[in-house]
């Protein structure tokens, strides 16, 4: 009798939904390489800036465990001469790290640790939607790390690697 509960048990673990959620996550954990970045200053009337040009490079790791880091930059990026150089490269890239959640579509980080503090000041949300093996994020209007003084929302590109 105990074999015929614990196999009933087992049963009705294994038959339970899988939530939206469950699937968003499997969607989107691993590693994502960056093929677009493109930022539109709120409230300024010119064409969307691609202020990492035209080949931005970036990483994005989502882990099974619920953290995830990000890493986007200008990809001719050099080793700086002095301090005023080493001060302008930060302007040249963004990371941040943290635990995220899925709502709906979109993933929620509570950031950790950032290149720019500004990104601990609230949590970053993000949409996404996945066609084929390509992420595609927008942002929720937001402080700019980029842009001092400016709110942006943001669209990104991500192809998955294996």
């Amino acid at each position: 009798m105990r074999h015929i509960f614990s196999a009933l048990i087992l049963l009705i673990g294994l038959s339970q939904p899988v939530s939206a959620e469950d699937d968003a996550a499997k969607q989107l954990q691993g590693s994502w390489r960056l093929t677009s970045f493109q930022v539109r200053v709120v409230g300024d009337n010119e064409a969307t800036k691609e202020p990492f040009g035209p080949h931005p490079f970036g990483r994005l790791i989502l882990a099974p465990n619920g953290y995830m880091a990000a890493y986007l930059s200008r990809p001719d990026r050099n080793p700086p001469a002095g301090d005023a150089e080493a001060a302008k490269l930060l302007s040249s890239m963004i990371a941040y790290t943290g635990r995220y959640r899925f709502e709906g579509d979109k993933f929620i980080t509570k950031v950790d640790g950032a290149w720019n503090e500004i990104y601990k000041q609230n949590e970053q949300v993000r949409f996404f939607a996945v066609k084929g093996g390509t992420l595609e994020i927008r942002t929720a209007e937001q402080s700019s790390g980029l842009f001092p003084g400016k709110r942006v929302t943001a669209t990104l590109a991500w192809e998955k690697e294996d």
